[in-house]
């Protein structure tokens, strides 16, 4: 059976990406959290050289989606990543799609 998502063992508390309020006041420049998502959709799954190069970036430690995004398209130029980003969630989920979109797994 072939896991889904890629997960992380270590968590960063954050709130996926955003401006945090607190770094945004008194004058001072407002700041994007760097985090470690909670887990990784990769798209598509079976293309073993993405998901290895995405699992090697992530490795390496925190980041935002847009600096993960930065980094993949060194290699691979449509990829994109999403954060899913709802209020209710304890956890953070990243879609990260090596073409663009989502691709047939076959």
């Amino acid at each position: 059976m072939r896991r889904f998502a890629t997960t992380l063992q270590r968590r960063v508390p954050t709130v996926h990406g955003t401006v945090m309020p607190a770094t945004a006041q008194h004058g001072h420049a407002p700041e994007v959290e760097r985090m470690v998502p909670s887990a990784v959709v990769l798209n598509p799954r079976n293309d073993e050289d993405f998901v290895s190069y995405a699992e090697a970036i992530l490795a390496e430690g925190e980041t935002t989606p847009g600096t993960f995004q930065q980094r993949l398209r060194e290699r691979y130029p449509s990829a994109v990543v999403r954060p899913r980003e709802l209020a209710s969630e304890a956890f953070t989920l990243w879609y990260c799609y090596r073409d663009g979109s989502w691709t047939r797994p076959w």
